[in-house]
């Protein structure tokens, strides 16, 4: 087994500033080529998947919550069995 040692930490988080940095200027470089009415429905459309989402699952966990709260309060019935 290899010894960790702190220097090889630091190559590493600078490998990982040195990827998010390409990455930040490759972004940037292909915002900076999109045309207006694009950039618009780019804007647009991270807009409503950030507002629309959060949203959902928020929903979705507060019906599931009151759910099992409703299911502990009051539980099943028994099925009336029919002969």
């Amino acid at each position: 087994m290899k010894p960790s040692r702190f220097d090889t930490f630091v190559t590493d988080m600078k490998d990982i500033a040195r990827k998010a940095n390409r990455a930040m200027r490759s972004g940037a470089r292909t915002l900076a080529s999109l045309s207006w009415p694009s950039l618009l429905a780019v804007s647009i459309g991270l807009a409503l998947i950030l507002s629309i989402v959060p949203l959902a699952l928020t929903l979705f966990i507060a019906f599931l919550l009151l759910k099992l709260v409703a299911t502990a309060l009051f539980g099943r019935r028994p099925a009336q069995i029919v002969e």
